[in-house]
C-alpha cells in the first residue's frame, strides 16, 4: 500500500462562553447636550429703552439660558411701556438681546445668573442703525500739526434685520465732501467714494486738539467725523558730535575746545652693509 493517513481529532475543549461574566461599570455621569428653559420657579424680566432714553414699543426680546456651549432660547415683546417679562423658567445664566426690525438694535447682549426662585431685571438699550453712516480712519494717528496725513471714510447704508443682525451696503458713486475750519485739504475737499464705497483725501490739520472735521454725503447728510486729537510734531534731533580718535577736549565753564589729533610719523632709517 500507499502512505498512512492520518485524520484530525476534533478538539476537546469548547471555547469560553462570556455571556454570563458581570462587566464593571466605569464612574462618571450621563450627559445630554439638550437645554429647555422650563418650566422653573424663576422669572427674567426687563425693558426695552432707546437712544433718547424713552421705551420702545414691540422690540423683539432673544433670551437664551446657557448651559455649557449649548444654548435653548425663545423670542418675547416688549410692551407699550418698554416691558417684557418671561415667567417660569429655570435659573441660571442668561443671554439677552433686543432690536426692532429696520432701525434699532443691541449690537452686544447683555448677561446676567438668576437663582433658581429670583426674579431678575434686565434693562436693554438700543440704538439707531438705520440710514447712511461714515467711519473715519486716519494715518498717522494721532495726526500732527503741519504734516499731511492720509484721511479716510467709508460709508454704508446701515439697516437691522429680522434677526437683529446690523447689515451695511457700500454706498459707490456717491459724493462726498469735507470741511473744517483747522484743517487743509491737500486734493479737492470734493469727491466720490469707490466701488466699496471709501473715499481718501490728504489733509493737514493746523492746531493741536480735537478739531471738529464735517463730512457731507450726497449734498444733503452732514456728519461730524470723530478723530483723534491733533498733536504737535516731535521736537527735531539733538545735535551729535563726532570726536576724532585721540583728539583732546577740553571743557571749561561755558566753553568747549577740541584739540586736533596730533600725529607723528618718523622716517625709516635705512642701513647697507657693503658686500
Amino acid at each position: 500500500g500507499g502512505p498512512p493517513c492520518w485524520a484530525a481529532r476534533p478538539p476537546t475543549t469548547a471555547p469560553p462562553d462570556y455571556r454570563a461574566v458581570a462587566l464593571p461599570v466605569a464612574p462618571g455621569r450621563t450627559t445630554t447636550t439638550t437645554v429647555v428653559m422650563g418650566p422653573g420657579l424663576a422669572t427674567v424680566r426687563g425693558r426695552v429703552v432707546g437712544p433718547d432714553g424713552l421705551p420702545v414699543l414691540g422690540a423683539n426680546v432673544r433670551v437664551e439660558r446657557l448651559v455649557g456651549d449649548a444654548a435653548a432660547r425663545t423670542d418675547v415683546l416688549s410692551g407699550e411701556d418698554g416691558a417684557w417679562s418671561l415667567p417660569n423658567v429655570l435659573g441660571g445664566r442668561y443671554r439677552i438681546r433686543a432690536w426692532r426690525a429696520p432701525d434699532l438694535a443691541q449690537t452686544e447682549p447683555s448677561f446676567v445668573y438668576v437663582g433658581y426662585r429670583e426674579t431678575a431685571p434686565v434693562e436693554q438699550k438700543v440704538a439707531v442703525h438705520v440710514g447712511t453712516f461714515a467711519v473715519p480712519a486716519i494715518a498717522p494717528s494721532p495726526p500732527r500739526v503741519g504734516e499731511p496725513a492720509t484721511l479716510a471714510v467709508q460709508v454704508t447704508s446701515r439697516s437691522v434685520d429680522a434677526e437683529g443682525v446690523v447689515r451695511g451696503t457700500p454706498r459707490a458713486a456717491t459724493p462726498v465732501e469735507i470741511a473744517g475750519a483747522a484743517w487743509s485739504v491737500v486734493p479737492p475737499a470734493a469727491t466720490a467714494t469707490d466701488a466699496g464705497g471709501q473715499a481718501r483725501w490728504q489733509v493737514v490739520c493746523r492746531a493741536t486738539g480735537v478739531q471738529p472735521l464735517r463730512l457731507v454725503v450726497g449734498g444733503v447728510e452732514p456728519f461730524e467725523i470723530a478723530l483723534p486729537a491733533c498733536a504737535e510734531p516731535p521736537p527735531p534731533p539733538a545735535p551729535t558730535t563726532i570726536t576724532a580718535p585721540g583728539a583732546t577736549t577740553t571743557t571749561r565753564p561755558g566753553a568747549t575746545t577740541t584739540r586736533p589729533a596730533t600725529t607723528t610719523t618718523r622716517a625709516p632709517t635705512a642701513t647697507t652693509r657693503p658686500r
